[in-house]
């Protein structure tokens, strides 16, 4: 990926120094410092930071502070990631609220997630927003795996499946109001909700594409004509699947990329991970739990009712949205505006989603 000097090794450990400098008014030591590949959008580095813990923090408009004042003053040393929405990103222009706002929301509640330490939307630091938050040990497993495969073993798949399912009801049983997530975006009522994701959707899909796609521009007709009236205005995580968590054995470290975080219909996140693209031919969604199971266990954790239409309609849209992304993903690197492969990859993909959106509107997947 092309980037400015702001963005490699040497440019985020001078801006990490001052920042947290001058967010704790101690002097800092930066160490480690590791880029991760993973994800194609937000770059993504791990590191080490001391410093000498004061409690003199400063909290600015677009600097804010997190972690728990209530720790012991004196040398502090934390495993780090920091997370930059680079201006020319496939989902540019970013912002960094959303992401830290989801993870200050939900510290030490049953949805496990990083602590959240700082955000800013200044650019005078790294030329672009982002937020820094707690590195939390585990692996992410993929979603993708040979056909005919499984990505876990049973005993791990149902303890993991028990965990994915618990804390996406936590996610959605979330008292939002009064809270900073009011600010996640547009105010969205049960009515509404679907036709804002329509909406969003639709217009990045006008913004990216490189000619007029017939397939796409019938399922967002129908989608617009189906649209459901959901029970209840959730946060809504919006890429809730295998590959967005942290494991370490059997147990769910943390659940991560919080960038498509929203209010809206909690189904959305439903559908989302019913995808076929998250579970190939397998019977278990996102290869942990099968379709039955999950509607019936989520009903029973998020005391929310699991309606086939419903179902229907964000399984549909969740496909769309995810057809639109790999257009936005090839017209990315078409563009020059990054330069890893795996987003070409992502286009050359476009025609098997196609397909899936088909058979999904048409109630036959």
């Amino acid at each position: 990926m092309r980037e400015s000097s702001a963005f490699d090794a040497d440019g985020v450990t001078k801006g990490l120094a001052a920042f947290i400098a001058h967010e704790t008014g101690a002097d800092v030591e930066i160490s480690g410092l590791k880029r991760y590949t993973v994800g194609f959008s937000w770059i993504t580095y791990g590191f080490e930071a001391a410093w000498h813990d004061t409690h003199d923090t400063h909290d600015t408009h677009d600097a804010h502070d997190a972690h728990d004042a209530s720790d012991a003053s004196g040398p502090r040393r934390e495993s780090l990631i920091i997370r930059l929405g680079p201006p020319k990103g496939l989902f540019a222009p970013y912002r960094a609220f959303p992401q830290f706002a989801a993870l200050a929301a939900f510290s030490g509640s049953p949805a496990p997630v990083p602590r959240a330490y700082w955000y800013s939307e200044d650019h005078e630091w790294f030329g672009a927003p982002f937020f820094i938050c707690e590195k939390v040990a585990g692996e992410a497993p993929l979603p993708w795996v040979a056909e005919g495969s499984e990505a876990f073993p049973a005993p791990t798949r149902d303890a993991l499946a028990e965990q994915f399912v618990a804390a996406l009801a936590a996610i959605h049983r979330f008292e939002w109001r009064g809270s900073a997530l009011e600010k996640l975006g547009p105010a969205v009522d049960e009515r509404s909700a679907a036709l804002e994701q329509i909406s969003f959707w639709g217009a990045a899909l006008e913004r990216w594409a490189f000619r007029p796609a017939p397939m796409l521009a019938w399922a967002l007709s129908w989608l617009r004509d189906n649209q459901p009236i959901a029970s209840r205005v959730s946060v809504v995580h919006g890429d809730y699947r295998t590959g967005n968590f942290l494991t370490i054995g059997d147990r769910i470290t943390a659940i991560l990329d919080w960038e498509l975080v929203h209010l809206g219909d909690p189904i959305e996140d439903l559908g989302w991970i019913c995808l076929r693209s998250f579970r190939g031919r397998s019977p278990y969604m996102c290869h942990l739990i099968e379709r039955d199971r999950l509607y019936e266990r989520y009903g029973e954790l998020a005391g929310i009712a699991v309606d086939p239409a419903a179902m229907r309609f964000y399984e549909a849209l969740g496909t769309f949205k995810l057809a639109v992304i790999h257009v936005g993903a090839a017209r990315c690197f078409e563009d020059g505006r990054f330069d890893d492969l795996r987003l070409a990859v992502m286009g050359v993909h476009l025609p098997r989603l196609l397909l899936q959106l088909e058979a999904t509107i048409e109630g036959k997947i």
